[in-house]
């Protein structure tokens, strides 16, 4: 994989002000080795949604953080059969088991930060060491740390694009109502925003919809880590994590 392709800084203001189907046209033509990461949470899924039309054939990169709710994983096995995705999932490199086995069962409550890079961020700097590009489902209207979020952003020399910054959750429900996308049913039990099943909870409990994610702890509302250019390019020399990589698989 060569560098990346720095857009010039006229295309990426021209970008700021461009729909998320033109931005995602202007991605996939601009980089060959380009993914798309998905939690399969609503955002995730409007953005895979658009890409049938544009790309069907992207690689979508999706974390198993051994935590997800049992809900998603269906949705996801669900969404990859009926929407033939070419899902490409990225795992930890230690087991739920092995980790609470020798750093405490609850690290997602003590140390948040850590269990975070274990699951997340590590995983995810793995799969984006394949890409010169990468396209996620951020929103400015979703937590204070992301109200400044641009259209195109350089992150570990690699061009990351928000195809959706400037959209609302409002903005996301109408689309999903307008073209009947299928969505993950915990929603519909009251989840505004999805993460791992023992850091999210049901229920606005905030300004943004991210106020139930941590819940309890001083990461609350807060961010995993892959968002965040320090954590990607420091994590990964922790001794619990092995040297040998591992390859997406299922």
């Amino acid at each position: 994989m060569t560098g990346p392709l720095k857009p010039s800084a006229v295309e990426m203001e021209a970008l700021e002000l461009a729909a998320p189907q033109e931005i995602l046209r202007w991605a996939c033509s601009s980089f060959r080795c380009i993914c798309v990461a998905a939690s399969f949470g609503k955002d995730s899924i409007v953005l895979l949604h658009m890409l049938r039309e544009i790309r069907p054939e992207i690689d979508v990169v999706y974390l198993n953080t051994g935590y997800d709710f049992p809900e998603t994983v269906d949705f996801i096995r669900r969404l990859e059969k009926e929407w033939s995705l070419h899902l490409l999932e990225f795992s930890p490199r230690i087991s739920v088991e092995e980790q609470e086995r020798t750093l405490g069962a609850d690290l997602y409550q003590t140390d948040p930060d850590r269990c975070c890079g274990i699951r997340k961020v590590e995983p995810m700097a793995r799969a984006l060491s394949n890409y010169n590009a990468w396209i996620t489902g951020l929103r400015r209207d979703e937590t204070e740390h992301r109200k400044n979020i641009r259209v195109v952003e350089l992150m570990n020399d690699t061009v990351k694009i928000n195809p959706l910054a400037a959209w609302t959750a409002e903005d996301i429900w109408n689309y999903i109502r307008m073209h009947n996308v299928p969505y993950n049913p915990l929603y519909d039990r009251g989840y505004v925003s999805l993460g791992c099943r023992p850091c999210t909870l049901a229920g606005t409990w905030g300004r943004f919809e991210r106020a139930g994610r941590w819940a309890g702890t001083n990461k609350a509302g807060g961010e995993c880590g892959i968002h965040v250019n320090t954590s990607m390019q420091q994590y990964g020399d922790s001794e619990e994590v092995p040297d040998s990589p591992l390859e997406p698989g299922k």
